[in-house]
């Protein structure tokens, strides 16, 4: 115990052995029984209960000096007050955790600093000179934790560079730990890296001698290798690059590799063969499909276990049942990530980037177990692999159920982008032989054969019933043959699920006790967070793992506690009864929340757990929803639902969950109208009530029921009391609502009524909002002029007025694209500067970052349009203050921009994704059908990538209809799609295309973009380059780069079709470099092969 670098006296041995105990479960209730236990072990004295007592008072005397209570009472037994993080042996062991992760990721720096401050922390021998049972287990198990943490450090450092220090470090090392070949291995390698190899070798020599003198034993495979690889003279171990290569293997593939493979010749040669192929850079997906047990893993450990790491990267992950309601849990974890992407970060780009260091592996066991986003994911890397080298492989158990799964099986094994399906039959007679002879180390007897003949050819019950035989000492070898005693062969497990419930129910039943916490926990099963639930001392949990590791039923990952096969965890979870189930999860939720644990942790424990809730739930929802609405909506919406239900109407978590709740289902694009209207009915917060009262209105409109959405919010009298920002949202929304478009001429008609009165009435509100109503239609009208006018006079009205701020950022949204379409880009930037200056930073509302975004897209910003992109939080529409009902129509646009700058740049992946996740968002109501524009440029230029040209057209046709969507810039959009109809030699496309831009160009009061995208259609319908040059000298003037670009493209190949080809390579050149900047290599490609074909 350590007060400001003074260390505080304990008192006598067996005194600070009970505080041990207390600091290694602190903020947790010790019993006094456990006291004893923990101090004396099973020979306690009849005294060991008042000596308790008596440290206790010693205990609590030594701290009182601090100031302040640190042992409490608790019932009959003690706690010890002080955050885990207080306690050094908790904080080592999470930083070692963290390092581990480091390492799998190939962060060597990160490793060696977290290793770092870890091992600063040891100042001696844990727990020196304090006597017991569990002091001395902790002992030992903290100094094999702080080898392995040293070795890891040095590997770190090694790749760093650091091999002098390295040798030094370890050669003291090596002399207190003689035996451990691990710390030699390191030290040979270090000291060959620093030029030392005889004294490497002597190194070795050393090890041969000091083995065989004390345990009769040679070197092993390992520490051989590296004595060969220095008398070799082979650079060992040379540090990685800088871009760090992807390694990250499940500990289940190290031990699979230990077991007897036999068979599967076939198979492996598949595999192999997909493998030859992505050392060649080809890529290729593989599917694996069998029965629980029958080999899947094992196959996919054999295939593998030969990988060139040099030659390529590895990401390989096991799904399990609980993690599957979290999108893409799994995918990060074979990308070795945490909890989340980084920011402006997508599966595919990571991917993308990781190819580029080098061929790429990317393994997925138990599949069937996976999210549907990640099967998704998985889908659409499998249509990557035909341009990156990137190998797929996935395996499930058959039986899934899911037809997500079955179509993909369908699409790998039809043989697009090179697809192997691979489906696991049994062992053969030959085969199963083998794999008993290999068990068993003798050829099997008759009895031995018979026993194992119910297996069917499935080697997991094979080496289950073996290892219970053996277990049972019922296998004889005679002569090199396995016999086993008729009397015994009934008792062999007669199944596959009776042989793994063998391995289980042998053990003791402390140790089945501890092993159905495993089972529950899951990926949060730790010793720390079994001791907890189980309210168990960590020395009586350290001896019930270690049974376990030796019954071959759990393996330890570092921290965590993993069961050996799925079907172990299956077959322990199984036989717990359903009633009881549900309560160790709600006991694991608890723990794991006051923990600190992430919390869809805590929510996969309560969503497990189902049925009744406990009190504790609510408070805890409250607080963690909308984080966990933000990654798993949908686990927030059952929760929310089943908290709610048990809640009395009087409660005052039920208002606040129920709002939050018909936020959610409003954010997942669902009907909540029934639950927004009966939270309405019960809510007494007048917050909350305005709250659900604007989202049933936003509800009922995107029905298309304006009336009643108008009549909802007018229904009562607003609430005085409520808060200002609440008051204008429900102006703001009514005026919305109210406004009618459906005719512009009498909605001008009503909007200059609107004005006079509120003008009369001295509300700039109103007002401006009427102005507003002017701006829309003559921006329908394309009179952008008249448009800025009265788009400025409503800025006036509300300028500087704070109470009128969101207001002003939606008038200001307004001008941007105002002036867009004008062409006066600078005046559009420094529009976007004032918006800016409005709030503290990352404050803009969701619509103006998106319109941030549209203008540094033309402007050819394209890496400040994505961060402006990714700066947006949130997932699902909501209210907003700005012209918007929702944010569902920003959300579009988004989407389609992401989507959209993807594609273009050739992240096919990325590109897709955000058109799947676009998907999720109804296209209703006229303001989203307005911003779906970017969706269908997005939809058509990935038709269009994979050679579907009619698709490509299909996707943007709708925008020839003049009355599709008022507010939508067509013109922007109808270059590509002339280009696309010129390539189907469909001309009368083509003639109604220019058709619609003729319109277009004859609305604008100033020849602006309808005027030149005109011209560009104009070019490629006569194959004249003329109009286009003009068209490329306004973009030029006005600063329209990523339109110019695209004009040249054009123009260079219409030159080159009339042969005039240093006026082709002219304009192919300055378009080249545009692309180049902005990164646009899809356009790039596109160019150069269409002037390639023009002999350019």
């Amino acid at each position: 115990m350590v007060n400001a670098d003074v260390e505080i006296g304990l008192g006598p041995a067996r005194q600070r052995a009970v505080f041990v105990v207390l600091a290694m479960r602190s903020g947790q209730t010790v019993s006094r029984a456990e006291l004893v236990e923990a101090v004396w072990g099973r020979s306690a004295p009849a005294s060991a209960d008042g000596s308790v007592y008596t440290y206790m008072s010693g205990l609590r005397r030594m701290l009182g000096e601090l100031g302040r209570e640190l042992i409490v009472s608790s019932g009959s037994g003690y706690s010890l007050r002080v955050d885990s993080h207080q306690v050094d042996v908790t904080l080592f062991d999470e930083l070692c955790e963290q390092a581990n992760v480091l390492a799998a990721r190939g962060d060597h720096r990160g490793v060696t600093e977290k290793l770092g401050a870890a091992l600063v922390l040891w100042r001696g021998e844990a727990f020196a000179g304090v006597p017991g049972p569990f002091a001395e287990q902790e002992r030992t198990r903290l100094e094999q934790a702080r080898l392995r943490a040293v070795e890891t450090f040095a590997r770190a450092r090694l790749e760093l560079g650091d091999h002098v220090e390295v040798a030094a470090d370890l050669e003291a090392l090596v002399r207190d730990h003689p035996l451990r070949e691990s710390l030699r291995e390191l030290l040979m390698v270090a000291l060959a890296r620093s030029g030392r190899h005889a004294e490497a070798l002597d190194v070795f020599a050393d090890a041969r001698a000091t083995l065989l003198r004390e345990l009769g034993a040679h070197p092993g495979p390992a520490l051989c290798q590296v004595h060969a690889d220095v008398l070799a003279g082979n650079d060992m171990f040379q540090a990685e690059p800088d871009t760090p290569r992807l390694d990250v293997r499940p500990c289940s593939a190290a031990r699979d590799q230990d077991r007897p493979f036999v068979g599967r010749r076939v198979e492996l040669e598949q595999i192999r063969g997909r493998l030859a192929d992505v050392y060649q850079g080809l890529g290729g997906a593989v599917w694996i499909e069998g029965e629980p047990g029958i080999g899947k893993s094992g196959l996919l450990g054999a295939a593998l276990a030969d990988v060139d790491i040099n030659a390529v990267q590895i990401g390989w992950a096991v799904a399990d049942e609980l993690a599957g309601r979290f999108p893409l849990q799994i995918m990060l974890e074979c990308l070795g990530m945490g909890r989340k992407l980084p920011p402006g970060e997508s599966v595919g780009s990571m991917i993308e980037r990781i190819c580029a260091a080098g061929p790429l592996v990317l393994v997925l066991d138990d599949i069937q177990w996976a999210d549907e986003d990640t099967v998704q994911t998985w889908r659409r890397l499998c249509e990557a692999t035909n341009r990156l080298p990137l190998l797929l492989i996935c395996a499930a158990n058959t039986g899934h159920g899911r037809a997500e799964l079955t179509e993909l099986r369908r699409y790998i094994e039809s043989g697009a982008e090179r697809g192997t399906a691979i489906a696991m039959r049994p062992l053969s007679f030959v085969e199963s032989e083998t794999l008993l002879t290999e068990l068993v180390g003798a050829r099997p007897g008759r009895v031995l054969r018979r026993i194992t003949s119910r297996a069917d050819g499935n080697p997991l019950y094979m080496r289950e019933v073996v290892g219970a035989l053996l277990l049972d000492g019922a296998v004889e070898k005679v002569d090199g043959v396995a016999y086993i005693d008729e009397s015994k062969a009934e008792d062999a497990p007669r199944s596959l699920v009776a042989a793994v419930e063998r391995s289980s129910k042998s053990l003791s039943d402390s140790t089945k006790e501890m092993l159905v916490w495993v089972a529950v926990l899951g990926p949060e099963a730790t010793i720390g967070n079994i001791a907890a639930v189980s309210e168990r001392p960590v020395w009586y949990l350290v001896r019930a793992v270690t049974d376990a590791v030796n019954a071959n039923v759990l393996v330890e990952e570092g921290p965590k506690l993993t069961f050996r096969h799925q079907l172990m965890r299956d077959t322990v979870y199984g036989g717990i009864a359903g009633p009881t189930r549900g309560v160790l999860h709600r006991q694991a939720a608890k723990v794991l929340a006051e923990a600190g644990a992430p919390p869809h942790r805590v929510s996969e424990q309560l969503v497990a757990a189902g049925g009744d809730v406990e009190p504790w739930v609510a408070g805890w929802l409250a607080e963690h929803v909308a984080e966990l609405a933000g990654r798993a909506p949908q686990v927030a919406a059952e929760l929310l639902a089943q908290v709610i239900d048990t809640l009395d109407i009087g409660d005052p978590n039920r208002e606040v969950l129920q709002a939050v709740e018909v936020r959610v289902l409003f954010q997942l694009s669902r009907d909540p109208e029934a639950k927004a209207r009966h939270a309405l009915a019960i809510c007494t917060d007048p917050v909350l009530a305005a709250e659900i009262r604007q989202l049933l209105a936003a509800i009922v409109y995107r029905q298309g029921r304006r009336v009643e959405a108008v009549s909802i919010l007018t229904e009562v009298p607003l609430n005085p009391a409520l808060p200002e920002q609440w008051q204008l949202r429900h102006r703001a929304l009514l005026a919305y609502l109210r406004r009618d478009m459906s005719n512009i001429d009498t909605a001008e008609i009503a909007a200059k009524d609107a004005y006079e009165e509120a003008i009369t009435a001295g509300d700039n509100f109103y007002a401006a909002h009427a102005l507003q109503t002017r701006w829309l239609v003559d921006s329908m009208r394309r009179d952008h002029l008249a448009a800025l006018r009265h788009v400025n006079e409503a800025i006036g009205l509300v300028y500087d007025r704070a109470e009128y701020v969101g207001m002003q950022y939606d008038l200001l949204d307004n001008k941007i694209y105002t002036l867009q379409n004008l062409d006066r880009l600078d005046e559009a930037d420094a529009t976007l500067g004032a918006a800016a200056d409005l709030c503290p930073v990352n404050g803009l509302p969701i619509g103006l970052h998106v319109t941030a975004a549209v203008l540094h897209y033309w402007r050819g910003r394209w890496d400040e349009a994505l961060q402006a992109l990714t700066t947006i939080t949130g997932e699902g529409p909501t209210i907003t203050y700005a012209g918007l009902i929702d944010a569902g129509p920003a959300r579009l646009l988004l989407h389609g921009l992401f989507s959209l700058i993807a594609g273009r740049r050739g992240d096919h992946i990325a590109a897709t994704a955000h058109l799947d996740v676009a998907e999720h968002y109804l296209v209703t109501t006229k303001a989203e059908l307005e911003n779906f524009d970017f969706v269908l440029a997005a939809r058509a230029l990935v038709a269009v990538q994979v050679g579907d040209l009619r698709r490509g057209y299909e996707e943007l046709a709708p925008i020839l209809q003049p009355g599709y969507a008022g507010m939508m810039l067509r013109h922007q959009w109808l270059p590509p799609l002339v280009r696309v109809a010129i390539k189907m030699g469909d001309w009368e496309k083509v003639e109604q295309a220019v058709e619609v831009l003729e319109l277009e160009a004859a609305k604008e009061p100033v020849p602006a973009r309808a005027f030149c995208a005109l011209h560009r259609c104009t070019a490629l319908r006569t194959r004249d380059p003329e109009p286009g040059l003009v068209a490329a000298e306004h973009y030029r003037r006005v600063g329209r780069p990523i339109e110019l670009a695209s004009t040249l493209g054009d123009i260079a190949e219409l030159f080159a079709e009339r042969g005039l080809m240093p006026d082709a390579r002219a304009a192919f050149a300055e378009a080249a470099a545009i692309f180049a900047e902005v990164g646009a290599q899809w356009d790039l490609d596109s160019m150069s092969a269409r002037l390639a074909v023009l002999g350019m």
